[in-house]
């Protein structure tokens, strides 16, 4: 009528896949096909988007046409695996610095290094990880970071963590930080 509509509810979406907050998973390209695996993994685990990131030690150097290649097939994998309610996207390689001002509004950026030191210290901050917000998880290549890209990071106010005793690698290192985050935020 004019003053009235009514509605009847057909369908209840009980999908509740999605974590609380976004997660944005910034890895430095791999070696060979790592990446799809990472893709892979990573969207089942709940990533928000996937950002592969051209470091100093990452061995894979692409063209603009293999870069336009390898993102298409990226972005087929993230589609056909995700059973969620949107699909993550992999966004076009980036530089470090370029990656930075990405996650410069984030309100929590973390990178995993093999030299931190503080268990205590990396609950803590991970603890300030709240639904709502974007996280952004910096996972360097095989070979991990260079100390000067670790230092940049520090300096834009991401946080250093330590995963532990061991050395992971770089396909394992992103899937236990967002393992760790899912957990943390699924109530």
């Amino acid at each position: 009528g004019g003053e009235e509509i009514r509605a009847r509810i057909l369908e209840e979406d009980t999908n509740l896949s999605e974590l609380p907050a976004e997660l944005y998973l910034f890895q430095g390209l791999p070696k060979s096909d790592k990446m799809e695996l990472i893709i892979q993994k990573a969207v089942e685990l709940g990533v928000h988007e996937v950002i592969p990131v051209a470091t100093r030690r990452a061995v894979v150097k692409l063209d603009r046409k293999k870069e336009e290649s390898k993102l298409k097939r990226w972005n087929t994998s993230a589609a056909k695996q995700s059973g969620r309610m949107m699909i993550p996207q992999v966004h076009s390689v980036l530089t470090m610095k370029e990656a930075f001002a990405y996650a410069k509004g984030f309100e929590v950026n973390l990178i995993p290094y093999e030299l931190a030191e503080g268990m205590k210290e990396t609950r803590a901050i991970l603890e300030q990880v709240k639904p709502g917000m974007r996280v952004g998880i910096f996972i360097g290549p095989e070979g991990g970071f260079d100390v000067e890209e670790v230092e940049s990071a520090m300096a834009e106010g991401i946080h250093p963590i330590t995963l532990g005793r061991r050395i992971l690698r770089t396909e394992t290192a992103g899937m236990t930080m967002l393992s760790i985050l899912m957990f943390q935020l699924e109530q």
